[in-house]
């Protein structure tokens, strides 16, 4: 259902918000009485205007009274159990809207890595960037090593190794030649000392990887 925006009526004349408060509270009592058939629960309204001393009841006054009687007559504990104020209700609202930006701003820190990622491939200067998006690009250049590691280890426990002493080339990807190229190497060493990144050894079960990011089977 869509939500309708809230007016500020504190411009309006007093007529124009006796009739708007009028309209709600016949709004708020509809829905009282659904929450009162579905559920089978009993429910009770109480309002209090501004400059009015006897208060709007729903259903009536003297149910109300002994709800509240009976609400009251509970110890402390059981009252606050569920107690919902509309500050505990803003404060989850706010605490939900916070959580979504914080995702949000996540993402777009690493979709921004990741273009200032192939902005320096292409041949941006390092020289460019300040700390904060250093400190991005070593945790970008980790989690990218990390994904060619693993992507080797499975190109070397292929299950069924040819028998006929084939030559087989496995071409490289691009990203992976950015990473084995001399660029990288000094990019990194440019960046830090090198101590938060390993580079993993070319060498695996039967297959010799060579400098060009091609592998070939050993006799």
């Amino acid at each position: 259902m869509a939500i309708k925006r809230l007016r500020n009526t504190r411009n309006y004349s007093e007529n124009v918000r006796n009739s708007i408060l009028d309209r709600r509270e016949r709004s708020l009592f509809k829905k009282a009485e659904e929450l009162s058939i579905l559920c089978d629960v009993e429910v009770a309204i109480v309002i209090f205007r501004p400059g009015k001393i006897q208060p709007i009841t729903w259903k009536s006054a003297s149910l109300d009274q002994d709800v509240l009687t009976r609400y009251l007559g509970f110890i402390e504990f059981k009252r606050l159990n569920k107690l919902v104020t509309h500050e505990y209700y803003l404060q989850k609202k706010i605490d939900k809207k916070e959580e979504q930006i914080s995702k949000l701003e996540k993402m777009n820190e690493a979709k921004e890595m990741e273009i200032l990622f192939n902005q320096l491939v292409e041949g941006k200067s390092i020289n460019e960037l300040d700390a904060r998006e250093m400190k991005g690009l070593l945790k970008v250049f980790a989690a990218k090593m990390a994904k060619l590691d693993e992507r080797k280890k499975e190109l070397n426990q292929t299950p069924n190794p040819p028998s006929n002493k084939e030559n087989i080339t496995l071409s490289g990807s691009p990203m992976e030649e950015s990473f084995n190229g001399p660029w990288f190497i000094q990019t990194i060493a440019t960046l830090g000392d090198g101590s938060d990144i390993e580079f993993s050894p070319k060498e695996g079960n039967g297959v010799n990887v060579e400098d060009d990011g091609h592998s070939k089977d050993l006799d």
